[in-house]
């Protein structure tokens, strides 16, 4: 894409607007921007529900030092069809939420208890207005970058997500024992009776699950026969998943953990030594079995066996509870039988969202992988969801998984 198209896209992305973000970040009031560039920060296919930018920026300071910058911008969709379908979904609300009210108290808590790591980019700022969009520091700058997609996450590195987020779950849990109101804006159940535009998705991916599954020599075919009875009852199933039982533990979620939303900082040889989540769009204050199994099904590596999922959630608990009572949390502690229970009730979120994210992992042409193929049901779709789910690797993976959701219930 052209940088004048995307600027007549984001007419708001201005040397006047920019001066602005740089003088707030760097607390000088002389900047001058000369020039700057916009380019897309992510190739098609890799994100569906906002437009990811990266804006770089050449300016001057009042002695006049000649220096650069770069930004990455989050702006709500510019095609109509797609933004208004995402619009009921309120991810730009929900995340403006998480980043006004949430995110500011959960770093203070945490910092309170002398945890300082990073669980997401600083947003130098938020427009809740049409372009609803954020700035976000550019994470590249200070080493970051996006996990391998197809490789998926490694044991070490999904224990580094789980600290993380067994962080953030302890601090949102505490918050809203504190004041149920702070998270008013993250009841949305992201799967519901009411809006059905992407139950598609679900249904589809199920079925060509399904049909590949009924191909694989391993997979008994009692496990293909229920993946395609599945088609049937997913949606009210997720509907259940995201309603929230007020009797249990509950935290927010961040709603989409999966490798794509996670970064890591490498050392000089190449081995992870932190990571950040990325897109709170679409939280939701709920089980935190729903981001459990999000990540551990989506995202492990083929080399992480479901034994070592009970040591992850092991050790997410040990994390989780040690947080909780630095915090002064005042109700019961939940034990690892707790969060164990809770795995068997909402971990069939897993599946729904295992389906069709490991084919998208592991898709070569990802300018080809719109939610249109995933949602349509023309010949054209059909046949991207057959070559998408007919990846070899898919097989390997999935038959192995496959067999865990049988052995755990999820499948019947």
């Amino acid at each position: 894409m052209e940088s004048k198209s995307i600027l007549e896209k984001y007419p708001y992305l201005t040397k006047e607007y920019l001066e602005g973000i740089l003088r707030s970040d760097q607390c000088e009031s002389s900047i001058t921007v000369k020039d700057f560039e916009v380019v897309p920060a992510l190739g098609k296919g890799e994100n569906y529900s906002s437009d990811i930018l990266r804006v770089k920026v050449n300016y001057v300071t009042g002695s006049s030092n000649h220096r650069t910058q770069s930004y990455i911008v989050k702006s709500s969709l510019a095609s109509e069809g797609m933004a208004e379908m995402l619009e009921e979904y309120d991810v730009f609300h929900r995340e403006i939420g998480v980043y006004k009210n949430v995110m500011p108290k959960v770093e203070q808590l945490l910092a309170s208890i002398g945890y300082t790591k990073k669980l997401a980019p600083q947003a130098h700022a938020i427009v809740s207005t049409n372009p609803k969009h954020f700035v976000f520091e550019d994470l590249s700058l200070q080493g970051y970058r996006s996990a391998d997609r197809k490789q998926g996450l490694s044991y070490h590195q999904l224990e580094m997500v789980l600290e993380k987020v067994a962080k953030f779950h302890a601090a949102t849990a505490f918050l809203f024992e504190q004041d149920e109101e702070i998270m008013k804006d993250h009841n949305y159940r992201n799967i519901n009776e009411e809006v059905p535009h992407f139950y598609p998705l679900f249904q589809n991916s199920m079925v060509a699950c399904a049909e590949q599954a009924r191909k694989w020599p391993t997979t008994a075919k009692a496990i293909a026969d229920k993946l395609f009875k599945l088609e049937q009852t997913v949606i009210p199933k997720g509907c259940q998943v995201y309603t929230r039982d007020n009797t249990t533990f509950n935290v927010l979620n961040h709603g989409d953990l999966w490798v794509n939303n996670v970064m890591y900082k490498n050392d000089l040889r190449g081995n992870p030594v932190d990571c950040t989540l990325v897109d709170y769009a679409v939280g939701f204050f709920g089980s935190p079995a729903i981001d459990l199994s999000y990540l551990l099904f989506t995202s492990s590596s083929d080399d992480v066996t479901t034994e070592q999922f009970d040591l992850l959630l092991q050790y997410y608990h040990a994390e989780l509870v040690d947080c909780l009572a630095k915090l002064g949390y005042s109700k019961k502690l939940p034990t690892l039988l707790d969060i164990q229970v809770e795995m068997l009730r909402k971990g069939f979120v897993g599946i729904m969202f295992v389906t069709f994210l490991i084919p998208l992992r592991l898709i070569e042409d990802t300018a080809s992988a719109d939610l249109g193929h995933l949602l349509g049901s023309s010949a054209e779709a059909v046949d991207f969801r057959r070559r998408m789910f007919s990846h070899p690797k898919y097989q390997g993976r999935m038959e192995y998984l496959l067999q865990y959701f049988d052995r755990k219930g999820y499948l019947d």
